[in-house]
């Protein structure tokens, strides 16, 4: 029992002389300056700007159509004699390919008969000309014949005054004048005549010619070509079957040209300058549409690859959309199939959905600034001197991802584009500098 009380109090003497131990440490430690915290600037981010030459863009969608679309109408009716193996949807037609005839023979026919006809009127006035040949030479015999009776007649009457001819005689004379003079006025009457019936002959020869004419070309409209190079739509005829005039039987359109109606709001045409009525009148007496109209890039996405053709715009549609208040501007694209590789690039076709964006003028001297650096629409902040800057700028256009600035921002400023979450104007900040690429993804679309 004596050794236990021993080793409590061995114990407790041990952790006496460890206190005293950590106190007399602790009082002889050296006591070290304490100093004042300093608040943390925020960290912005910010794009150094400068100006430049901005193209201004004028943006839309539209769907792929047929710049020139024809339909394959006969105007005569008949039976189907050919047909061209390429008059089928998807194959391609050669410029003056014929594409389809008609039984021509009926036609034929015609024209036959007609030209036979013109040359019985043609037999009928030689024959008129020989009967006023004749008619002249009678009328001269029958002129001399007068003569001779009218001389006779007043030698009998002298005689018959002196008695020397008797009354019967004289009455026989007299009838002979007659007969004579009858005749005269006969030929005369039928050489009047000649010229009318000639009048009348060739009058029925001008009508005969015209049928003529409507018979020949009722013949050419028997043989349908193609009138350009292009893509066949759609056929609704077969070899052999009967077509009305007037019935609809192919499709197809030029692959020269497409055009692509773009809807966009009408201040668009306020960066549109060279649309003037003036030019369009004048680009639409050229066959194609000249370097002066603005130029457009009509683009094409496959979901894996985007594709784009160049184009220009050629004319806007007659009044705005009743409905959404918009206006389509026609963009015309030639040659669509000529990038074509099969497997690699797509022709731009009729019915393709495409994005097209119109390079309208160009501003001298202007900004780009983020979209999402701009406050309540026309304000920026800026770092200047380490603080936080506000500015009213102005802005002339919105783009998709950015704004273009013409007043209000000088070469080499700091634009904010990460602004704090409760800016203060001149309150310190830290500017972290980056590239305008590297913000895409937080830009506004």
């Amino acid at each position: 029992m004596r050794r236990g009380l021993l080793l409590a109090l061995a114990t407790l003497a041990i952790l006496g002389l460890g206190v005293a131990g950590m106190r007399l440490l602790i009082a002889l430690r050296p006591s070290l300056p304490r100093q004042a915290q300093v608040p943390q600037r925020p960290l912005v981010r910010v794009v150094a700007v400068s100006p430049q030459e901005v193209p201004i863009p004028v943006q839309g969608f539209g769907t792929v159509r047929a710049k020139t679309l024809w339909r394959l109408v006969p105007e005569v009716s008949g039976r189907v004699v050919q047909l061209s193996p390429n008059l089928r949807p998807g194959l391609f037609v050669r410029q003056g390919e014929l594409l389809l005839e008609i039984d021509p023979q009926p036609f034929r026919l015609a024209v036959q008969r007609l030209r036979a006809q013109l040359a019985q009127y043609e037999a009928e006035i030689a024959q008129l000309e020989q009967q006023r040949a004749n008619l002249e030479a009678t009328l001269r015999l029958a002129r001399q014949n007068l003569a001779l009776a009218e001389e006779q007649l007043r030698r009998d009457e002298a005689l018959a005054r002196k008695g020397t001819v008797s009354p019967r005689e004289l009455d026989l004379r007299r009838q002979w004048r007659n007969e004579y003079h009858n005749a005269v006025l006969t030929a005369e009457n039928s050489l009047k005549l000649i010229p009318l019936q000639r009048e009348k002959i060739r009058a029925a020869m001008a009508v005969t010619r015209v049928q003529l004419a409507e018979a020949e070309l009722q013949l050419e409209k028997t043989r349908l070509v193609a009138p350009f190079a292009g893509q066949v739509l759609s056929r609704r005829v077969e070899l052999g079957e009967f077509v009305a005039a007037g019935q609809e039987v192919a499709r197809l359109y030029d692959t020269a040209a497409v055009e692509v109606p773009v809807v966009v709001t009408p201040d668009a045409l306020r960066w549109l300058p060279q649309l003037s009525p003036a030019a369009l009148r004048q680009a639409a007496a050229r066959p194609e549409p000249p370097g002066s109209l603005p130029p457009a890039t009509v683009s094409w996405h496959d979901g894996a690859r985007t594709y784009t053709w160049q184009g220009r715009v050629v004319r806007w549609e007659a009044g705005l959309d009743p409905q959404t208040h918009t206006l389509t501007l026609v963009v015309e694209v030639p040659a669509p199939w000529q990038s074509f590789r099969p497997g690699e690039a797509p022709a731009l076709q009729p019915g393709m959905f495409c994005e097209v964006e119109i390079v309208a003028v160009r501003l001298p001297n202007a900004f780009l600034v983020p979209r999402v650096a701009l406050q309540d629409g026309d304000t920026v902040f800026l770092v200047e001197k380490g603080t936080l800057q506000q500015r009213r700028v102005q802005v002339a256009r919105l783009l998709r991802a950015h704004a273009v600035v013409t007043a209000g921002l000088q070469a080499g400023d700091r634009v904010v584009v990460s602004p704090p979450a409760v800016p203060v104007v001149g309150m310190p900040v830290r500017a972290l500098e980056v590239e305008p690429t590297t913000l895409a993804a937080a830009e506004t679309p």
